[in-house]
């Protein structure tokens, strides 16, 4: 299993055929709605609506409207304007968009994006110079600047005036600038705290236009603000929900002639155009512009309506994602190689090297973080400088670890999930030690290698197609909407079978007297841990699979266990949590499936009488003892050695059973271990 845990809902069929009725949907939407808290028919249609009437007035944004009165008094003055933005595709999406919008307003206007590899994130005093000779009176920065008290105060000095747009967190006091528009500010009554950098940016065009404009705007620019939102991965939810859905039809409509070249280039110019197709294949190739040391390449592409121009530099965003993917690869190698010769076994990875290209640290991060469900970062030393890159799990802020000690830092920012942040490479190994105090002291606050479900699928109904098909209505799914991950439990695993030149794997797995298609990505026979002919348990996203003219129901394969391995596991947890008076919260199928019957007891009692110190791999010993049900078998051990009979140690995977010095009768019903299971199957 890649998770330690799956968390899900308890599944109640009579809650749910009534919420199914009433707010007239499928029983397999209402199910995922109502594991993920939805339970009234308002809710969902709330939920569910991307209405443009959800977008907020952008006036409730503090400084907006100071800010909005600074750029139209550029616009009727004509001044010279520069837009100051990021590398990545939030950054250069917003860019993009405001950019546009001042040239549609006749406003002679300059763009400048900082090159990542020789001037890293946010503004700095060299460009401000520059954009003063070239008679800048108004920078409007975009995706960056709630940090750049400095450089606000020099571009005073040079006679600029500052109109600030972020998203990023404000760690203290804001920059002196005409306007610091962000809704993360502490002093920001703005609903919505999560939008992109893109989001803000046109909340801001809509401010400065007026509100009589926003829908002639959002039909223009709705295709870059959900790029950026989705690139930047924020909650499609709410307003943001209204963004992407809105700019998904407007790429399908394809009349940005850069966006539609880079479509073609990628290979989706006649698929369905959905977040995928953003997140999956638009954003790494606008994202390897600026990574590779060349964003302005993919503003270009934004910017211009020469369809032969448009072309020619897709295809070069396409020959750099190539090439950085390559050195994504040989890095992720090199880091493997350190973390088998530290011997790394769990907690914060925290690794630099002189050897490593800074631009793609993050995507390296990401996949470190994805495969062993912990906090990553990754610093490229240069000239006794490190610059690096944080991707962090659910749970642990990594923005705050590193404001905790920043003292350690020449600079840091972003959110609580990623953030960046340099540091002479002197302090390093200061920085690595405290960074992992702080992880001992503030823990993820949920359990490390958490993978969340909606809940178990009780029967074969809900994954009929047209069940499967309902489920489009979640879509735009993404963070805070995500696909729905539904578990399979104790289905026979028919075949394995390796395709994709062996790095994925399809499987059929047969439940209630079906045969299940699925395919696993990124997966291989030899590291599935599961044989044909096993039991096994599955977290899956159900999928409708067009092949060759027939539409049958997939599963895409999140996660897989066998059946008993997992049903102890939560046996080990249950004992465990119950020891230092944690709450565990047990499904009553698990708690039945757990608890032992007075037989049980009766039967491994006696395989004891015999032989009563053993010694061994956890499963070899509890099959041993009751072949059939290794779980109950770990329940009864818990419960002898609670009652004094026997004393149980373990170790890794490593059980230890051996007799206590006792010949007192006692009582099963004094356990407490049986007493909690038990209470649960009592109150049915």
């Amino acid at each position: 299993m890649k998770w330690d845990v799956w968390d899900s809902a308890e599944y109640d069929p009579a809650a749910v055929e009534a919420l199914a009725s009433e707010a007239g949907c499928s029983l397999l939407l209402a199910a995922v709605l109502s594991a993920r808290g939805l339970s009234s028919k308002e809710a969902i249609t709330n939920f569910l609506s991307s209405d443009r009437s959800k977008v907020y007035d952008p006036l409730l944004m503090a400084d907006m409207e100071a800010g909005a009165a600074r750029i139209r008094q550029a616009i009727v003055a004509g001044e010279h304007v520069a837009v100051y933005g990021d590398y990545d595709v939030d950054g250069i999406t917003a860019s993009a968009l405001m950019a546009d919008y001042l040239k549609s307003r006749d406003v002679p206007c300059t763009v400048y994006i900082p090159d990542r590899l020789g001037e890293g994130y946010g503004l700095n005093l060299a460009a401000l110079e520059r954009l003063a000779k070239d008679g800048v009176s108004l920078i409007i920065t975009v995706d960056c600047g709630v940090t750049a008290i400095e450089e606000t105060a020099y571009a005073k000095t040079l006679g600029i005036d500052m109109v600030i747009t972020d998203h990023h967190q404000c760690p203290g006091p804001l920059p002196d600038a005409i306007a610091v528009i962000d809704p993360k500010r502490p002093d920001c009554s703005y609903p919505d705290k999560d939008l992109s950098g893109v989001g803000v940016a046109f909340q801001c065009i809509c401010a400065v236009a007026g509100a009589e404009a926003r829908d002639t705007l959002l039909d223009r620019y709705a295709d870059l603000v959900a790029i950026g939102t989705v690139a930047d991965v924020m909650t499609l939810t709410g307003e943001n929900r209204v963004f992407v859905t809105e700019g998904l039809a407007r790429l399908e409509e394809g009349k940005r002639v850069g966006l539609q070249c880079l479509l073609r280039q990628a290979g989706m110019e006649q698929k369905t155009i959905g977040v995928g197709t953003i997140g999956y294949s638009l954003a790494p190739r606008i994202n390897a512009a600026g990574r590779m040391g060349n964003a302005d390449l993919a503003f270009a592409l934004f910017d211009t309506d020469d369809p032969q121009k448009a072309e020619d530099l897709s295809a070069e965003l396409c020959e750099l994602n190539q090439k950085r993917q390559t050195i994504e690869a040989a890095i992720l190698e090199d880091v493997l190689q350190l973390l088998e010769q530290e011997a790394y076994s769990t907690g914060p990875i925290v690794l630099a090297s002189e050897t490593w290209h800074k631009g793609v640290l993050g995507i390296v991060a990401s996949r470190l973080m994805d495969r062993y469900h912990a906090p990553v970062l990754l610093l490229c030393i240069e000239g006794g400088v490190g610059r690096g890159s944080c991707r962090s799990v659910d749970g642990f802020d990594v923005f705050s670890a590193l404001d905790s000690i920043s003292h350690l830092l020449e600079t840091h920012g972003g959110h609580a999930q990623a953030a960046g942040l340099t540091i002479e490479a002197e302090r390093f190994g200061a920085f690595k030690e405290a960074f992992l105090a702080y992880y001992r002291d503030n823990p993820p606050k949920k359990e490390g290698g958490v993978l969340e479900a909606d809940f178990v699928v009780p029967s074969p109904e809900l994954l009929t197609l047209d069940q499967v098909k309902s489920l489009e209505r979640l879509e735009p799914c993404g963070r805070g909407n995500p696909s729905p991950n539904l578990i399979l439990e104790n289905a026979l695993l028919v075949k394995v079978m390796a395709i994709g030149g062996s790095k994925h794997i399809k499987l059929q797995a047969e439940k209630w007297g079906t045969i299940f298609d699925c395919v696993y990505f990124s997966m291989t026979p030899e590291r599935l841990n599961a044989e044909e002919g096993e039991y096994v348990d599955l977290v899956f996203t159900p999928q409708c699979n067009n092949f060759r003219g027939k539409t049958t129901v997939q599963l895409l394969v999140r996660d897989l266990g066998r059946t008993n391995a997992r049903l102890l596991e939560k046996a080990r947890r249950f004992c465990t949590k119950l020891r230092t008076n944690t709450e565990m919260p047990l499904r009553l199928l698990d708690r039945k499936l757990l608890c032992p019957e007075r037989s049980a007891f009766v039967a491994l009692w006696r395989q004891l009488e015999g032989r009563p110190e053993r010694s061994g791999q956890t499963e070899q010993v509890l099959q041993a003892l009751l072949p059939t049900e290794p779980a109950q078998a770990y329940i009864c051990l818990r419960v002898f050695d609670e009652l004094g009979l026997i004393t149980v140690g373990e170790e890794a995977d490593h059980l230890h059973i051996a007799p206590a010095d006792t010949t007192q009768k006692v009582d099963l019903k004094a356990s407490q271990i049986l007493t909690a299971l038990q209470g649960g199957i009592q109150d049915e």
